[in-house]
């Protein structure tokens, strides 16, 4: 690379970065960098691919310079293969004179405009790979320079300060939803459980008094009727306040409150579920506590609607100085890569995993059952 940049493309470089930082949006971050990056090598194309979780493929994939037909002819996006693949697994700058000729290039599908010269780039975020930066077909067809490289390369290293920014405070606001959440989800079991749960039990009371007073028997079978519904109403109260915000959560702690909820699971669902606790509740923040019940809460769910299984188990203990959660059935299975929708809930899991700095992984194949285990600290 060369010792320094130019006085013009440093106080571009300076501007871009200043451009990027001001942006909280992490899509508004992604599409400015690629325009960015544009702008500053004289690319006519640029791309930016998002690194998966499992750090083999691109989870997302940003364009500039394609018009909406050409993107509609190309199709489906790049999944990392060939050069782009290579940028994923070896994460350092990639010079090309010409894609098209590079042994390592699995080519370019149909509709897809000529590329060839070629600059490819990673972000680091944190000391690993986040994504990569792809510019290719440099204006008046010269290749890309080793000052490109360079320059490109400090714009990849200030947009990884702006990426992580704007994921913070995405953070920032999901945690923020999701406590106002669960205070709402609180005020509202609390109202159901204490006044709509005390009116309906007055109500039981004077319809028991009523029927003591009616002599026809129809109309006290219409009294006991009504009663009756009353009683079913009330129960359906009461456990709407539970699955809102259970008091056992709040008074008693995560393990008390997961035994009565997969009690209840069982005996509603008459399915067998194993509880095994590895500790008691004394160390673990109410915000993790939280956390564990509603993925508990959601992964049950899911076993009921999705797995038709017949035996669910859940576990909690301590591991490292965190805590470990395990749901697993023996139902159906899936396949985690063609989860319909969010994935059975699996999203909302993981932005609450996400939120507590843990780690969610899903194991699941077609007959063979799902096995969601999480590890959070505490």
């Amino acid at each position: 690379m060369q010792a320094s940049l130019s006085h013009d493309r440093l106080r571009a470089l300076i501007d871009a970065g200043r451009m990027l930082t001001s942006e909280l949006s992490l899509d508004a971050v992604l599409h400015r960098l690629t325009e960015v990056a544009a702008e500053l090598t004289g690319a006519r194309y640029a791309a930016l691919g998002v690194i998966d979780s499992k750090g083999a493929g691109l989870d997302r994939f940003v364009t500039h310079g394609l018009d909406e037909r050409t993107e509609a002819a190309i199709g489906e996006r790049p999944q990392g293969r060939g050069i782009l693949g290579l940028l994923i697994r070896e994460a350092t700058p990639i010079r090309l004179h010409d894609l098209t000729r590079d042994p390592r290039s699995v080519g370019l599908p149909p509709g897809h405009p000529p590329m060839h010269s070629f600059l490819g780039v990673p972000i680091m975020l944190r000391g690993a790979a986040y994504g990569n930066l792809y510019l290719t077909e440099k204006e008046d067809g010269e290749d890309f320079t080793a000052e490109d490289e360079e320059l490109i390369t400090l714009l990849a290293a200030q947009a990884a300060i702006a990426i992580d920014l704007s994921e913070r405070v995405a953070r920032d606001s999901l945690r923020r939803v999701v406590a106002a959440q669960e205070v709402e989800r609180r005020r509202l079991a609390r109202e159901l459980h204490d006044e709509t749960g005390q009116a309906l039990t007055s109500i039981l009371l004077g319809l028991r008094s009523l029927e003591e007073f009616v002599d026809d028997e129809s109309e006290r079978a219409a009294v006991a009727h009504i009663r009756q519904l009353t009683v079913e109403t009330l129960q359906d109260v009461r456990r709407l306040a539970v699955e809102l915000r259970p008091k056992a959560l709040d008074d008693f702690g995560l393990i008390a409150a997961l035994e009565r909820l997969t009690a209840g699971f069982g005996e509603q669902t008459g399915l067998a579920v194993d509880f095994v606790a590895g500790f008691g509740d004394t160390e673990i923040p109410g915000e993790v506590a939280t956390a564990l019940y509603r993925i508990v809460q959601e992964g049950l769910t899911n076993v009921v609607k999705h797995a038709a299984a017949t035996r669910v188990s859940v576990l909690v203990t301590r591991k490292n100085g965190g805590v470990v959660l395990v749901i697993e059935d023996d139902g159906r299975g899936f396949d985690p890569e063609e989860a319909p929708g969010d994935g059975f809930g699996l999203q909302g899991m993981r932005e609450r995993v996400d939120l507590l700095g843990g780690t969610l992984r899903v194991e699941s194949r077609e007959g063979a059952g799902t096995t969601i285990a999480v590890e959070v600290p505490s």
